[in-house]
């Protein structure tokens, strides 16, 4: 049997895509990086509705929020310490009622706590895409951003 220039290229290009495929095949694929968990991180605010949160804290710390594992938040405002509860379901999330100290600052910073309370307030979903997680109220209208700190 006599195969012509063209025939043996073609089983010989028919062979290589045939093995290309298969090694590619076998390859791992790449699985997208796992999301986060809301416990256990101490969530750094970055911004809260059109606030940024840098520059805005009366003891020079910034703004935290951290969840543990039993349903319980905690965190520090820009002013004040406080903590509750939460309970979060798949991208359900909703703070219940929130316990703070109650220590005056100057205004920047107490501007910016009360945005953060308010937002802790009407949040009914979040998201955690990479470092970052937001809040979301009812209508998906985006309503804090924090990146991810320390693990605690």
């Amino acid at each position: 049997m006599q195969f012509s220039k063209a025939g043996v290229f073609s089983i010989i290009a028919l062979t290589c895509l045939t093995l290309l495929a298969a090694c590619a095949a076998k390859q791992p694929s790449a699985s997208p990086e796992p999301a986060r968990p809301l416990a256990g991180i101490e969530w750094e605010l970055i911004q809260v509705g059109d606030k940024a949160a840098s520059g805005n804290s009366m003891d020079e710390r910034t703004p935290f929020i951290q969840f543990n594992e039993q349903g319980r938040v905690s965190g520090y405002s820009a002013v004040n310490n406080f903590n509750g509860s939460y309970v979060s379901d798949g991208a359900a999330l909703k703070f219940g009622p929130m316990a703070m100290t109650r220590r005056a600052g100057p205004p920047a910073a107490m501007g910016l706590e009360s945005a953060l309370v308010n937002a802790l307030g009407e949040t009914r979903s979040h998201r955690i895409s990479g470092n970052t997680l937001e809040l979301f109220d009812a209508d998906g209208k985006p309503l804090a951003r924090f990146q991810a700190g320390v693990a605690k």
